[in-house]
């Protein structure tokens, strides 16, 4: 009996040792500072400043919270010290992310967040912008719109039943380490293709942008929504002219293919005459629309105009938001500084990336 004693005598002792010998332990969450949301932002911020930093105006701001809130409110937190990242700030760390090149961890030291919180924000934002304000601002006219957009073109092309211009544009991304070649587009770096078509204000009404770089623009046609379910969303409505039934139509350049609802021009590989030569440069004047508003998207958010930093799988859904927010921002008549084409004149893109990167996203 008094040997057992004594060993539960040792026993606890051993313990109580250990335990005086332990770490303090560390720290569950540093210290960051939100003064630049809280304090600069929020109070001292005009309509200037706010256009540019976030390209875009406090009135827009508020609207896309408003349309976002029941999406991205945050649960009621389990711990009570550590306070959630409110719906206003997730969507203006994912803003600001886009409207420039930061990296996650120079965004989470400017708003006092970890840089793996900037990911979720950024993640949550352009999931939730796709699924509830895509579908609201990026759609095909009906038939009441497409008039309307026809009498704009004809009055400027002379050309009747157009609604829209297409066009194709490279995205620079990081490509798979599986299938990268996929990716190297004819300028030898990686991208994936943005088709889109727009009307007479910029303003995209369809979108594709999975294909990967070395897909030809023919192609990517082909394997879009436009272009399987075309009947579906391009009203059928004609016009007689001479005798003709004419449908709504979309302009195109030489590369896509010449159908009855899609116009392009001739192709010089032959002696054109006055006539030909007219009609392709009176279409030039309506296909302008297109790289007007590839030109205003990629330098209003830049994140687009240089290589996106994320898996590959998840660019294009950052591309479509970037998307639809070129749309918000274009239908509430926000100004564009026309010093951020610059950007597009300077910009690194059109140089090639090592052929060893891999897809992966940077801190």
């Amino acid at each position: 009996m008094f040997i057992i004693m004594n060993t539960y005598l040792l026993a606890f002792g051993q313990i109580i040792a250990m335990q005086s010998c332990r770490r303090s332990p560390r720290i569950w969450m540093k210290a960051r500072s939100s003064d630049f949301w809280e304090r600069i932002v929020l109070t001292e911020y005009l309509d200037e400043d706010w256009l540019e930093t976030f390209r875009i105006k406090k009135s827009v701001f508020d609207y896309i919270c408003d349309k976002l809130y029941n999406r991205l409110q945050p649960a009621i937190p389990f711990l009570v010290a550590r306070v959630p990242i409110s719906v206003e700030k997730a969507i203006a760390v994912t803003i600001f992310y886009l409207a420039s090149c930061c990296e996650y961890r120079v965004v989470g030291h400017l708003f006092g967040i970890h840089k793996t919180s900037v990911w979720r924000c950024v993640h949550k934002v352009v999931e939730a912008i796709n699924d509830i304000l895509q579908p609201l601002w990026i759609k095909m006219p009906n038939e009441f719109e497409c008039t309307m957009i026809a009498q704009m073109y004809e009055e400027r092309t002379h050309i009747p039943q157009l609604i829209g211009a297409i066009d194709g544009t490279h995205i620079p991304v990081l490509p798979p380490a599986d299938g990268y070649r996929d990716y190297i587009n004819r300028k030898g770096w990686p991208s994936i293709v943005l088709q889109g078509v727009v009307d007479h204000t910029q303003r995209f009404r369809n979108i594709n942008c999975k294909a990967p770089g070395s897909a030809h623009d023919a192609a990517v046609f082909k394997e879009s929504n436009l272009f399987r379910h075309y009947k579906h969303l391009i009203p059928q409505k004609t016009v007689t002219l001479n005798g003709a039934a004419i449908p709504f139509m979309i302009m195109g350049d030489p590369a896509y293919p010449l159908l009855s609802w899609l116009l392009k021009g001739y192709t010089k590989c032959r002696r054109l005459t006055p006539e030909e030569e007219s009609f392709n440069v009176y279409l030039s004047t309506g296909r302008v629309d297109i790289e007007i508003a590839f030109g205003r998207l990629k330098a209003r958010w830049r994140r687009i105009l240089k290589r996106i930093d994320v898996h590959y799988s998840f660019a294009p859904q950052v591309v479509a938001a970037c998307c639809v927010l070129h749309n918000i921002v274009e239908s509430h008549k926000q100004e564009f500084k026309h010093t951020w084409m610059r950007d597009i004149d300077e910009s690194d893109v059109l140089f090639p990336q090592p052929e060893g990167t891999r897809s992966r996203e940077y801190g």
